[in-house]
């Protein structure tokens, strides 16, 4: 007996292009088709940089407590790709490679909902303008401007990717405390810029095929 085709679609933003350190973030996010969020709950979904922290944060544990429960409303995947990868094989691929991570771990979870007699299709929806080609798909992926405010799912994965990168720069501002990644996640802010003034201090997490941490790291030579 042929397996059922199922075609579920699976919704991506990123966070972390810009910083001068630390990761990019992709995270990637499924609503379950038979049991999604309340309407009440995706009308509060929008772009994370228009959210205060606070209600980024309440609406990051939702989110994540709707993926964990016996029956999950929503699955997602995040990608991490360091500073170091970023500057072998630059900031557009790093973000794809990424997005690529970050589908792998959705996809995971979500074939593993289904039974083994249907075959779940995923068909990939981006924010922006990148147009990667992602060999893991057997669609070409859809990219949409601005989705992270026209689509309430890629609002879902913005906040999540937003968040997450968030709490990780906060873990590193504790080993690095003089350039408040606190609270420039990373990036290039006066009290970042004050601190870069010499090779030495250049962290391990900085990106130094950035043109500023370049311009730090030839000093001297």
């Amino acid at each position: 007996m042929p397996k059922r085709r199922i075609k579920i679609k699976l919704w991506i933003d990123e966070v972390g292009r810009g910083p001068w350190a630390g990761p990019v973030v992709a995270c990637a996010v499924v609503f379950h088709p038979k049991n999604k969020p309340s309407s009440k709950f995706l009308k509060q979904l929008t772009d994370s940089k228009k959210l205060t922290q606070k209600k980024r944060d309440k609406l990051y544990k939702e989110l994540v407590l709707m993926s964990i429960w016996n029956k999950p409303q929503l699955f997602f995947g995040i990608g991490v790709v360091d500073n170091f990868i970023i500057d072998e094989i630059n900031i557009r691929q790093a973000n794809k490679e990424a997005m690529r991570r970050a589908i792998l771990e959705a996809d995971r979870k979500v074939q593993s909902s289904f039974s083994s007699n249907e075959d779940v299709i995923i068909q990939a929806f981006i924010d922006g303008r990148d147009n990667y080609k992602f060999e893991e798909l057997e669609e070409p992926a859809v990219f949409i401007v601005g989705g992270d405010s026209k689509v309430r799912e890629i609002s879902a994965a913005s906040i999540i990717a937003k968040v997450f990168r968030d709490k990780l720069m906060k873990q590193y501002a504790t080993l690095y405390p003089q350039y408040g990644f606190e609270t420039n996640v990373g990036y290039g802010t006066k009290k970042h810029q004050e601190q870069l003034k010499n090779p030495p201090d250049i962290t391990g997490i900085h990106r130094v095929s950035y043109k500023p941490i370049k311009v730090v790291l030839e000093k001297n030579n």
